[in-house]
């Protein structure tokens, strides 16, 4: 391979250009050897801009020479084969006739054609196009370098952001923080402003949504199937899905408004799909080739910090639930149970505990077996999740019973929702439940331990009166 082979330069960043007063380096370079070499400084380029020919004009010119964007099939047109324009057809390109013959030079690099050299003479002239060909190159070669000089800035740039990114992603284990810093750094790296991070769930066989920026916000927490979406087409091949217009895909599931293109990358750690991060854009062509380069370098990095995350989350989990039920186990309950009892007392709010216990549970167990008595705890743990807020505190106290803590609930609400749960569990299970409820009293300072005596008390007097009875406590 020949040094600089692989070098295929783009289009002219010609705002840049403008913006930067790098069009005065090339002047520099350029003007004495035009002067030179083809007789004249009076001259500007036209260089590709989409579909048009943007002009770049040199200093000094003059300015009702300059045309507006020019289509190449026009300006080649007007310069015919011998590629000289007429002073008088020059006025169909810009609002001025040339003073004399307008003569072109096509720039080329390889099988680069940044666009054209255009050199104005004062009367109309033969041209010799081997003369000019020297400073053709020259040009040619200028304008890669500065294409070549803008790539290494952009690098640059983008490699710092990703840098940046990177360290911001990978400094926090909190699952939930880690997805709000996934998303800050895609916006200010990639441009990213419509994005979900889904999470597989292999139990539900679906992928949760548990952080997204711009979609609409009945999305958040829900499960989409794993073969359902573009999501998921990307979460079971384990390929990046781009998809230009999703007006055409039958997979697509509107999810943000006005979305023309998506963009679905799968999150893997171990050789597993931990996730997928999902894109949308109003935009038209917004996941260039460029910007796909830079969200799927940061894909690497995301999937790391979510893979730690999940790992974190888990065993923190483990640590503060139970098993079996997944509800809170005893320790972790204690302390949440002072927190909530500290709160009522400051706001003056009430709060109240209902102790739990499954009636004959022994006897249970001997009859069925144990995997049936655990089958029935799991049980009970779903009704109470059921009839319980999400502001409730559940736990698995030990055994057979289970606590629920009820924030901002005096003692009648309280048996109002213990009578409910001993009804469900009463015609839906295999067996009936005792509830002891215990609130605490205006003007009066509870711990959690008293609370818990109080309902413990009062739960062994419903299992005194018969069994599958709520009781409250009652100091007397």
């Amino acid at each position: 391979m020949e040094r600089g082979e692989n070098l295929v330069p783009g289009e002219i960043p010609y705002e840049l250009m403008e913006k930067w007063g790098d069009r005065f380096f090339l002047w520099e370079e350029i003007s004495p050897q035009a002067k030179a070499i083809l007789g004249s400084d009076q001259f500007l380029l036209l260089l590709r801009k989409g579909e048009y020919l943007a002009p770049l004009a040199s200093p000094g010119f003059p300015p009702a020479l300059v045309p507006q964007e020019v289509k190449e099939e026009d300006l080649l047109r007007l310069a015919g084969e011998h590629g000289v324009i007429k002073g008088k057809d020059w006025k169909n390109l810009a609002s001025k006739e040339a003073p004399g013959s307008v003569v072109l030079y096509s720039l080329k690099l390889r099988d680069w054609q940044p666009g054209y050299l255009l050199v104005f003479y004062m009367k109309e002239v033969t041209i010799d196009p081997e003369r000019a060909n020297p400073l053709v190159m020259a040009i040619s070669y200028l304008l890669a370098l500065f294409l070549l000089r803008q790539e290494l800035a952009r690098r640059t740039e983008d490699l710092s952001l990703l840098l940046k990114a990177a360290n911001v992603i990978g400094s926090q284990l909190e699952l939930d923080q880690t997805l709000d810093m996934i998303l800050d750094s895609l916006a200010s790296v990639a441009g990213v402003y419509t994005a979900a991070i889904l999470i597989s769930d292999e139990k539900e066989q679906a992928m949760r949504i548990r952080a997204q920026r711009g979609y609409f916000r009945e999305v958040s927490n829900i499960l989409i199937p794993m073969n359902k979406g573009i999501t998921g087409r990307a979460a079971t091949t384990g390929e990046i899905q781009v998809v230009e217009d999703v007006s055409k895909d039958p997979d697509y599931i509107k999810g943000a408004p006005g979305t023309i293109c998506e963009m679905a990358i799968p999150l893997k750690a171990e050789g597993k799909v931990i996730g997928v991060l999902d894109i949308e854009s109003r935009q038209k062509d917004f996941f260039d080739s460029e910007r796909q380069t830079l969200i799927i370098s940061l894909a690497d990095q995301i999937s790391l910090a979510l893979y730690n995350s999940i790992l974190y989350e888990r065993t923190r989990e483990m640590a503060i639930t139970d098993y079996l039920t997944g509800l809170y186990n005893r320790r972790h309950f204690l302390e949440l149970a002072q927190k909530e009892i500290l709160r009522a007392e400051r706001y003056g709010h009430p709060v109240s505990l209902a102790m739990v216990d499954i009636d004959n549970f022994k006897k249970y167990n001997d009859r069925f077996g144990h995997l049936a008595g655990d089958q029935a705890l799991k049980d009970l743990a779903d009704k109470m999740k059921q009839n319980c807020r999400e502001i409730d505190v559940l736990a698995r106290f030990g055994g057979e019973e289970f606590v629920i803590l009820m924030p901002e609930t005096n003692i009648y609400g309280a048996v109002t929702m213990a009578n409910r749960l001993k009804e469900k569990v009463e015609r839906g299970l295999p067996f009936t439940i005792s509830i002891g409820v215990a609130g605490s009293e205006a003007g009066k300072t509870f711990s959690i331990e008293e609370l818990l005596k109080r309902a413990d008390l009062a739960m062994y007097q419903a299992k005194e009166i018969g069994k599958n009875k709520v009781v409250a406590f009652q100091a007397s």
